[in-house]
């Protein structure tokens, strides 16, 4: 597909000094570009949109969005899979798991990195990488295994340890003689799930404490669908700080999910977010704003109707992603959020209770595609 190479370049240029800037037009005409190249090989994409009659848009909202559970249904891709990225399974069952075909791991990568080393590399010039999720050979079929190996590649990293097994979970003890034996800051890279067993490991009493270097960052993303262990992130980021020495200015949210290639943060480590007062201090966890690098665009959406929701008030979280110009740049979630005046969004969590009217219907009419209108 010509736009994927168009895009890498400037997803690069993005993770270059000098940010990219895509404005409202050339957004759109990125989009309507790809949205057709994704139309004419893409049958069932084409029925869906077809249906809807929105097989000619002239704005990218004309677009309707494809819900995430399209995603266990078909195999969404134009071209042949270079990877293949599953969902936990979680939701559905094990046996209906989510996946996304990735038909350039290029573009993934160029996605993944401006944003993730605008977030957690700033100020850095040596550093070293714990991980508490699989390493990518151990879960070829993780979208984050493989973002988190990107990150380990990067030319900062003096080493990288993974201290996360799939049978086992975290190795708390590894992740402690990392620590004292580090002459760099550690990037420590978790689910919020992995990172809560790890905290509660050294709550032991046989546990001996680990403090790690002054600069040291957290990244943590969502990882709790599905458990029966649950935290809010001000208890969980206030045990980061008490147990392993990372104030939260230095604790970053990553909110992403398998059917989307880029990833959003909710400030950089160390870097007070501008819409923070007083200026001295990060936000609290519940007050951060989630960005998105400028190839993607986010709407909140009525849950009963998917009818646009103006900035402030809560809906389902919709994003249009120039990254998954080989499968499907327009995916609706069941994340609750609201916009935020400037751009951004703040999260509020999951759709609770039965799945939204709105998901209910977008998923009856795209099962009607992949039947054939049948």
């Amino acid at each position: 597909m010509p736009a994927t190479v168009k895009l890498v370049r400037l997803f690069r240029a993005h993770a270059s000094s000098d940010p990219v800037l895509l404005g409202a037009d050339a957004f759109n005409r990125l989009a309507l570009q790809v949205h057709d190249a994704q139309r004419r090989s893409n049958p069932v994409l084409r029925r869906y949109w077809e249906d809807a009659g929105a097989d000619s848009p002239q704005r990218w909202e004309d677009i309707p969005p494809v819900p995430t559970t399209a995603f266990r249904d078909v195999a969404i891709v134009s071209g042949k899979a270079e990877a293949v990225f599953r969902t936990s399974g979680t939701t559905g069952g094990g046996a209906r798991r989510g996946e996304h075909h990735v038909a350039s791991m290029a573009l993934y990568r160029a996605a993944a990195r401006g944003p993730y080393r605008r977030s957690l590399f700033a100020g850095l010039k040596r550093l070293r990488v714990v991980s508490l999720a699989p390493h990518p050979r151990a879960a070829p079929d993780s979208s984050l295994s493989a973002m988190l190996g990107f990150i380990a590649e990067e030319p900062e990293v003096v080493g990288t340890t993974w201290a996360f097994d799939p049978e086992r979970g975290v190795d708390a003890e590894v992740v402690r003689r990392t620590a004292t034996g580090a002459r760099e800051p550690i990037l420590l890279l978790a689910t919020a799930f992995a990172l809560v067993q790890l905290l509660e490991a050294l709550e032991t009493p046989e546990a001996r404490p680990i403090r790690l270097p002054p600069d040291s960052r957290v990244m943590e993303t969502g990882g709790f669908k599905g458990r029966t262990a649950e935290v809010d992130r001000k208890t969980l980021y206030a045990r980061v700080s008490r147990q392993l020495g990372v104030p939260d200015s230095h604790v970053v949210n990553e909110y992403g999910m398998t059917e989307l290639l880029s990833q959003s943060y909710d400030h950089a480590a160390g870097v007070v977010a501008e819409e923070v007062a007083p200026p001295s201090r990060a936000a609290p966890p519940s007050q951060r704003v989630h960005r998105f690098p400028p190839w993607v665009r986010t709407r909140a959406l009525d849950p009963a109707t998917l009818a646009p929701l103006p900035p402030g008030q809560p809906g389902l979280l919709a994003h249009f992603d120039l990254a998954n110009a080989a499968s499907v740049c327009h995916v609706l979630t069941e994340d609750l959020g609201t916009l935020v005046p400037g751009g951004g969004f703040q999260l509020l969590g999951r759709a609770g209770g039965a799945e939204p009217r709105g998901c209910s219907l977008t998923a009856e009419a795209f099962l009607r595609a992949v039947r054939g209108r049948s």
